[in-house]
């Protein structure tokens, strides 16, 4: 616990993200089980699919593969894949803010506006972990960082919006009362999150060519002979 404590709560320094392996991966997608059940455990329409909380270990898994590409090419920024399952993973424990039944407690409205702050707060944290890992654990340069830490999420975004899935994450964080979640959820919260989708668009295009940039640059042999240290 006191492991899982420094990660979560950025302690963790570039010798601690080197030691990450199968046993932290193991209980990170412990958590990450975990927190997909929190998440649907009183839904009333959730499928045993969903309750099961397998969707939450499908998503370390492939997010973690994702990562593991885009690494791949940058020579000297290059992770095993049970290292980055580790970290992904290991963040899970923050979702089971989602797992607090807030509808119980408030005013549909309240509880749908107390949800989406659970969301933001958890997917900026989250966020910032990745980015320390890629500087700390990875040891990528700054500007290395924002593209590998930015380039997932605009890309997650964007493929929401291609699928029109926007809706769902109101949907999924209104928890019980569903059918009247959708209608509750007001035009501001719901514009911040348009606004937020065609920005992480407009990202996406510069994000792709400058990962493609530093790709080539490093399979040609230009990349730093040493890899980047964090001071």
């Amino acid at each position: 616990m006191r492991r899982l404590a420094r990660l979560l709560f950025f302690r963790f320094s570039s010798a601690d993200y080197r030691t990450l392996g199968p046993r932290d991966a193991g209980v990170g997608v412990v958590c990450a089980w975990v927190a997909g059940m929190g998440r649907y455990w009183d839904h009333p329409t959730a499928g045993l699919a969903q309750k099961s909380g397998l969707g939450s270990v499908v998503y370390v898994f492939a997010l973690s593969a994702l990562l593991w590409l885009l690494l791949w090419p940058l020579r000297t920024s290059r992770q095993k894949y049970v290292t980055i399952l580790a970290n992904v993973s290991l963040t899970a424990p923050l979702a089971w803010l989602y797992a607090l039944p807030v509808e119980r407690w408030f005013d549909i409205g309240t509880a749908i506006s107390i949800n989406l702050w659970f969301l933001a707060i958890v997917a900026f944290w989250r966020v910032c972990l990745l980015g320390r890992f890629l500087f700390r654990g990875g040891s990528c340069s700054p500007a290395r960082t924002l593209v590998l830490t930015l380039l997932p999420l605009c890309a997650i975004l964007g493929l929401l919006t291609a699928l029109n899935l926007e809706h769902a994450v109101f949907e999924l964080m209104a928890s019980s009362r569903r059918e009247h979640a959708v209608e509750a959820v007001n035009d501001a919260n719901y514009g911040f999150v348009w606004l937020l989708t065609i920005l992480a668009l407009y990202a996406l295009v510069p994000l792709v060519l400058a990962y493609l940039w530093m790709a080539v640059r490093s399979l040609a042999g230009k990349d730093p002979q040493t890899p980047w240290r964090p001071r």
